[in-house]
């Protein structure tokens, strides 16, 4: 293996390969340039086409991200996949996950037994860069690597394997010393440096048998720079900004200083290279730019906020967008562009103090097609100076507003009912307008006064509406975007009224179905009938049940009166009324109505089974007052307790005669139970009667 032969011999066989690469770095750092100027580091272009310099190798060596299959489910993370993990920091964070300090790998934990395995972030060695930075008088440079923090023996192992470093492609030996690793010197025309004002280079720790790369801790620890010159209280990195991410099999590590660094100028370093295969080069496209995504953790290069996170479809909406070490990255005067969710944002403009960009998300105009979802992702902003491209972890939302439902469905024409629009979407834009617009044709449009906002409701109250309509109800956004489905309509609709020509009665118990008649039912949330007697107002327990906008049907309340034998009285009567928009008031009946009149509870007396005719006689005094046929219900009882309808045909001032369904075993009917409406209940005795049955029966119909 390479890592077993000599520096000398190592520098002979790779003597050709360095003459090239040192011939390429000179093409762009042949000469010392002047001070803000921009340096290129490992970069030149030959006919056009941009060439890294640099060795490609795995994402072993650096730090790279967290792996974007990581899942979180009902607050609980987990990883899908260990191997993902590159340092034993982040694979020691996962109990399904264990390090293998030997295979410098994350596996699955599956209990099995691993040389030098690490399961707590406490046992992880600590892998750090001694000195990363160094000047040309200090040349020849050592790159050394310390391992702190051995709980596990992994120096031991390491002194008794051997230790090699890679830099430029060449395998170079390496020692250990206590707990350093000490790589082989390089000077100058190791590193092919010559006057360039700095230059940065790639250096990793191999083990083994030269297949095992040591992770760093912190993968920016994988490169050093060297510069030309010392500047006596400047500080070479004033400004500079580094970022490292991964993006499935390739790595990538970028670097930008800016022009106002007095040590640098603007200088530039941009590496990618293959997690699996060292000598494949980075993708095409990712030569000329870097993208860095929103999963890099990366600090010097992050979308910090976006505001708002979502807009309408139809766009014209301001963004703002803050972004870390935003001027430094805009050095130089190119341009810089945004996309936000795929969308054009443009007419840039710079935010206080620099912190970022303000722009216009682009309008829909005729050329766009409404998508039948809404539009999500990133927001990308664009740096042509530097050739970077930063992506949020921000979502930006492209809305489009959807009715589901409204309500109510009506209300009174002075207005001021709460209207509830219900959907989707509906607190996008910043301006939204609410309207009831006729559907005959004509030009009436009431507005609804919005006062208040969510994501999935709009409440406003309507105004006035001089005439009875039904209206379409529509919501505008931003005076640019209307929302409405035809099929959710809004009702402006008279108070409701009673009819004239109506008497009603009914008996103390109350519970009698009544039917009312009159206009504007069609809007009643609820209404309950009432009576007042001896100053109490007696209410009915049940509501009443609006047919439609003319009809409904309503139960008598209970009373404490009349009692038996006392005249009817008249009673002050109404309905409460609680219309769908939560107005409430009373309904009193119209003027040619004399009042409610009350009776007594009927007086049941016993009953009488006719067999020939299947017939049942029920006896009482003063009978068929407040209440009729449809009010009355009989159930007889046999001796074996069986229940046998009997459907009222006729009620008499002294009788209620009904018919028995078949099967029922007449002769055996001994009980029977007479309820009148929902509240009044009577259990009857069976009488012989001692005269001709059909004679008797006779002289009741006629009665």
């Amino acid at each position: 293996m390479a890592g077993n032969l000599s520096s000398a011999k190592f520098e002979e066989q790779n003597h050709t390969q360095l003459s090239l690469m040192r011939k390429l770095i000179n093409m762009v750092n042949a000469q010392r340039l002047g001070k803000n100027r921009g340096h290129w580091n490992h970069k030149a272009s030959i006919n056009g086409l941009v060439i890294v310099v640099v060795l490609l190798v795995t994402c072993a060596a650096i730090s790279c991200a967290y792996p974007t299959d990581i899942a979180e489910t009902n607050n609980t993370r987990r990883i899908n996949n260990c191997s993902a993990l590159k340092t034993c920091q982040k694979c020691a964070e996962w109990g399904s996950c264990v390090w293998s300090l030997e295979r410098q790998a994350c596996f699955a934990d599956y209990g099995m037994t691993l040389s030098l395995a690490v399961r707590t972030n406490t046992d992880c060695p600590r892998v750090t860069v001694v000195e990363k930075v160094t000047y040309a008088a200090h040349l020849p440079y050592v790159y050394k690597v310390k391992v702190s923090n051995d709980v596990t023996g992994f120096v031991a192992f390491l002194k008794q394997t051997q230790v090699s470093c890679v830099m430029l492609d060449v395998t170079r030996p390496a020692e250990m010393s206590g707990d350093t690793i000490s790589c082989a010197p390089v000077n100058k025309s190791d590193l092919g440096f010559d006057h360039q004002t700095l230059m940065t280079y790639h250096c990793y720790v191999m083990f083994g048998e030269g297949d095992t790369i040591l992770r760093m801790d912190d993968g920016a620890d994988s490169f050093f720079t060297v510069y030309d010159e010392f500047y006596y209280g400047y500080r070479p990195d004033e400004g500079c900004v580094a970022c490292l991410w991964d993006v499935g099999q390739y790595a990538y590590y970028f670097k930008w200083c800016p022009s106002w660094n007095t040590v640098t100028g603007q200088y530039k370093y941009y590496v990618g290279y293959s997690d699996i295969d060292r000598n494949a080069a980075m993708p095409a496209n990712d030569r000329l730019s870097a993208t860095v995504p929103a999963s890099s953790g990366c600090e010097d290069v992050r979308i910090l906020s976006v505001e708002p996170l979502s807009a309408l479809w139809t766009g014209g909406v301001r963004v703002n967008v803050t972004v870390n070490n935003h001027v430094t990255l805009a050095d130089g005067g190119g341009e810089v562009k945004v996309t936000v969710a795929g969308r054009k944002c443009a007419q840039l403009t710079l935010m206080d103090r620099g912190t970022g960009v303000t722009c216009v998300l682009a309008v829909a105009g005729p050329g766009y097609v409404r998508p039948r979802a809404d539009v999500t992702g990133p927001v990308l902003i664009t740096y042509g100076p530097s050739s970077l491209s930063v992506e949020s972890a921000q979502t930006f939302q492209l809305v489009y507003p959807e009715i589901t439902g409204i309500s109510p469905s009506c209300g009174t024409l002075v207005g001021s009912t709460l209207l509830t629009i219900r959907g989707r979407q509906l607190d996008a834009g910043s301006l939204v307008t609410v309207n009831v617009t006729a559907t005959d044709g004509g030009s009436s449009s009431v507005p609804c006064e919005v006062v208040a906002r969510y994501n999935d409701r709009i409440l406003c109250l309507t105004g006035p509406s001089d005439r009875v309509m039904t209206g379409t109800v529509s919501v505008v956004f931003d005076k640019t975007l209307r929302i409405q489905d035809g099929s959710f309509v809004f009702i402006y609709t008279l108070e409701p009224v009673l009819a004239a020509g109506q008497q009603f009665g009914g008996i103390a118990s109350g519970g009698m179905t009544v039917p009312v008649r009159g206009t504007g039912f069609s809007c009643v949330g609820n209404a309950t009938m009432y009576a007042d007697r001896g100053g109490v107002r007696h209410v009915a327990s049940d509501h009443c049940s609006p047919v439609n906008d003319t009809y409904m049907v309503c139960r008598t309340p209970k009373l404490d009166g009349p009692t038996a034998g006392a005249l009817p009285e008249r009673l002050r009567f109404g309905f409460r009324v609680r219309q769908a928009d939560g107005h409430v008031f009373d309904m009193t009946p119209h003027p040619d109505n004399d009042g409610y009149e009350a009776y007594a509870d009927p007086k049941l007396e016993d009953f009488f089974v006719s067999a020939a005719n299947r017939l049942v006689l029920i006896s009482g005094v003063d009978l068929g007052k407040g209440y009729g046929p449809s009010d009355v219900g009989v159930v007889g009882f046999t001796n074996k307790v069986i229940p046998a309808v009997c459907h009222v045909k006729t009620i008499t001032r002294r009788h209620i005669v009904c018919e028995l369904a078949p099967p029922a075993d007449l002769n055996s009917v001994a009980v029977v139970v007479v309820t009148i409406g929902h509240q009044f209940s009577s259990q009857l005795i069976l009488r012989n009667i001692p005269v001709d049955e059909s004679d008797f029966f006779l002289e009741v119909l006629k009665g």
